[in-house]
Order: C-alpha cells, then structure tokens, then sequence
C-alpha cells in the first residue's frame, strides 16, 4: 500500500541521518576557529516530518543558500541561517541542501505524510463509504474504505439541477486541514439542487444496495457524516438513497419540507454532524436502490446567492 512505502522510505531516511538528528548540536560554534575561516555548518534539524501543506524551519549557523531535492515534494524559501520548509506531497522524502559561501553543505531529510484530519484524527469508524473527500485523507485511510461513491466522472457523477446551483469558490483549508479543495456551490434562483449520482455504467450502486441492507439490519451501528461551512444564515435539506423520507435539514428552519437536525456556527469555519441511521431505518427498509440511484442529495434555501460548502461526506460503520 502506498502508506506503506511511506513509511519506510521515512524510516529509512530518519535511519541514515542518526538517531540524533532532532537535536541541537550544542558543541557548535557560532564564531571562526580559526581567522579567516568560516565556522563549522550545522544544521538544527537534520531531519523533519511534516504533513501535507505544514510548515517547518531550518536553522543553520552560517549564512547559506538553500535548495530542494523536488520541490514537488517539499520546498524551501529563505536566505541566510534560516529556510522554510513547505510540505507539499505526502507520502514522499525531499532533501534540503544548505551550501555556505565557503563551500560547506549540509543536508535535511524532509519526510511528507497525509495529512488524516483535524488534530491528526483518522476518519470516523471501522468501514467507510466516501461520497465528498479529499485525496490525501482518502489514501491515508485507504485500509478502511469499503467502497466510493465519489464523482469520477467515468460512471459516478455530481448532478446539479440545470439553473439551480453555480460553482462557488473553495477558498482556504478543507475539513481535513489541507488544499485539495471541497464541493462549493451557490444557488442560482428561486430553489436548487444537486445529487451524486451513481450510474449502471458501473457497481457503486450495487455497493450502495449492500450498505442500504447493512443499516437496516444494524441500524445502530452506521452514521452519516458530513462537514459544512457558511457566514450565511440560510437552511439546507439533505436526504440520501434515493429516499425522501430521509430527509433532515442544518439549519435554523424547515425547508423542503424536511425536519431540522440542528443549526451551526455561521463563522466560516468547518462544523461537522454524525447523523444517526437509527432514526431512519424503517425508511430505508422500504427504499429499493438501484442503479442510477442518488446516494446523496443536497437542496439549499431558495435564495439566490445562498452558499453550500460540504466536505467529509461519508457513511461509516463505528
């Protein structure tokens, strides 16, 4: 598995540059030995692991320029005893070069990983089915993922009912504390809609029938989560397997003739819901699934300019 080789090209890395590597070198000094000659060039680290899209610091004791082994994996600004190092790809190294005026180079491993979630939380659960989430979260809990129903744009899609949503602007972090992005849209007019859609050109259905009749036999044991941002007060309806007797709504009032679940923080940073299928067996129970089905529904207010940002959509088993 692609986690796998992470890991062990980490390991080897942190393995060449010593089991010291993290500490300071308190024997160096930051004055010549000798006149006319450079101070001796250390670097405080040696070695650096850091997720996808963090930010780290180099210190040197001489004045260095600093280059990157692949700037796709990690880059490095700066001038001088100090560089930043960006993070860039996880599951990969990058070294880090330091080169005095005097010819010195000293080196530091950067060592990338995914990263899995606010705090470093792994996804929710023991089994995931994914509908919105982000690449790097998505390998990083690979081992967990039973099936996809993500847009792939091969037989599974994002279906936005014509004159309803236009595309909005996925600016900043994602739920999972990363820059790959996050569904965005805004309403058009009068009412909208999108559903992912999951198509008889291929067997996401088939996947979404077998974990409809999961939850009715285990009710208790699935959720439904999803995250949602907004510094608008407006309400949104959701409802899932084609049924419309799911439906609930986040938000302060009814719209669409759903239930509100609860309202959120309207703040413009990510709040997310874990919504019990125990509360909606029984409708499942009569819901036939089939191909072409909607595995999930979005309806925002019908106001114009209303925004809806999801990410982290996902079913899990606990």
């Amino acid at each position: 598995m692609k986690t796998n080789k992470f890991l062990a090209v980490a390991l080897a890395a942190l393995t060449m540059v010593g089991l010291n590597a993290c500490k300071k070198d308190n024997g160096s000094t930051t004055t010549p030995d000798e006149p006319g000659q450079e101070t001796t060039l250390v670097l405080n680290p040696t070695a650096l692991q850091l997720e996808a899209g963090a930010e780290g610091t180099i210190e040197a004791t001489v004045e260095a320029t600093w280059t990157s082994s692949d700037a796709t994996v990690a880059t490095v600004t700066g001038a001088g005893k100090t560089a930043t190092v960006k993070a860039i790809k996880a599951g990969s190294t990058a070294v880090i070069t330091a080169t005095t005026a005097g010819g010195q180079v000293k080196t530091c491993v950067v060592a990338v990983k995914a990263n899995v979630g606010p705090s470093g939380r792994e996804l929710k659960g023991s089994q995931v089915w994914p509908i919105v989430l982000d690449g790097v979260t998505y390998e990083a809990n690979k081992n967990k993922i039973v099936a996809s129903f993500q847009p792939n744009d091969v037989d599974q899609f994002l279906y936005v009912w014509e004159g309803t949503y236009t595309g909005g602007t996925a600016s900043g972090m994602n739920f999972h504390g990363n820059t790959e992005g996050y569904t965005a849209l805004v309403v058009a007019s009068t009412w909208s809609g999108c559903g992912f859609c999951l198509t008889d050109a291929g067997n996401g259905w088939e996947a979404a029938k077998a974990l409809k009749e999961a939850i009715v036999a285990n009710p208790d044991q699935y959720f439904l989560h999803l995250a949602i941002k907004s510094t608008d007060n407006y309400a949104h309806c959701f409802y899932f397997m084609g049924s419309e007797s799911t439906k609930f709504v986040l938000g302060s009032k009814s719209v669409y003739e759903g239930p509100v679940y609860k309202d959120f923080t309207r703040d413009g940073s990510w709040q997310e819901f874990d919504i019990p299928m125990s509360a909606y067996a029984n409708a499942l129970a009569n819901q036939a699934v089939a191909a072409g089905v909607n595995v999930f529904v979005a309806l925002s207010e019908g106001v114009q300019g209303a925004q809806l940002n999801l990410d982290a959509v996902y079913f899990y088993k606990k």
